[in-house]
């Protein structure tokens, strides 16, 4: 109804054009710039952990946002999967086929096969389709951040939080003009508290309790030998190209 109303010829204010952009971006800035004043913050943002839509989510943040600044964070790969998986399994069954219910159902009453490479959670499609998934979303925007943000782009390891949450926030404060003081409890407080985690074992119990989810590397307990195999294949060169790994031999 308001993309009608956005485009009706008679609208003179509209110059025959769509509006939408511009009624999206007014709502965005009401929204945010409201929950910045109760915080006393004069920086604000949205993070979107579930973008997959490659360089389109740019594209389109462009659309309504030519003037921010884009931070993207890039997980391992392998991790994204396990990732994106459980997530599926939680909440997108829709997502799911008739084979991923079946290992889902199977992993929540016996997970030990899982959890040491006997049996693997994705079927060959399954693994094929996310870990090309994974490489483009990857390599697709990062490419259009740079061409089309440019100096207001920037790009940081997920693992780099983990391991050096301070000093990477460091950076990504410099990057935005921000000089907080006094911060690093803050931070650290940050990092011990994952909301995430609480709220998928309160409605998933059974399902993943045996994993911790944001922890690096726990592909390395549910991946199978065909699992790296397949990915090694598919996705191999990017895990190189982003430092995750230093050649094919893992």
């Amino acid at each position: 109804e308001f993309e009608k109303w956005f485009t009706r010829p008679s609208n003179r204010w509209n110059r025959g054009n769509d509006l939408s952009p511009e009624a999206l971006r007014a709502m965005a800035d009401f929204i945010m710039e409201r929950d910045a004043r109760r915080e006393g913050k004069t920086i604000v943002g949205d993070k979107s952990p579930n973008v997959l839509l490659n360089g389109k989510a740019v594209s389109e943040m462009h659309t309504f946002y030519p003037d921010a600044r884009l931070i993207y964070i890039v997980r391992d790969g392998r991790d994204t999967l396990v990732s994106h998986l459980f997530q599926n399994f939680i909440d997108g069954e829709e997502h799911l086929s008739r084979n991923q219910l079946a290992l889902r159902d199977e992993f929540a009453r016996n997970p030990d096969p899982f959890m040491n490479g006997e049996k693997s959670l994705f079927t060959e499609t399954s693994i094929r389709r996310m870990a090309s998934g994974w490489v483009k979303n990857v390599q697709e925007t990062d490419r259009m951040g740079r061409e089309i943000y440019q100096d207001r782009y920037y790009v940081l390891r997920y693992e780099d939080l983990l391991r050096e949450p301070y000093e990477t926030i460091q950076k990504v404060w410099a990057f935005l003009g921000a000089t907080p003081q006094d911060v690093s409890g803050k931070v650290a407080s940050e990092m011990a508290s994952n909301p995430d985690a609480a709220y998928q074992k309160e409605v998933a119990g059974d399902l993943v309790q045996n994993l911790e989810k944001g922890k690096r590397g726990s592909w390395h307990e549910l991946f199978t030998e065909r699992d790296k195999r397949i990915f090694k294949e598919i996705a191999g060169e990017t895990l190189i190209a982003w430092g995750y790994e230093k050649d094919m031999e893992w």
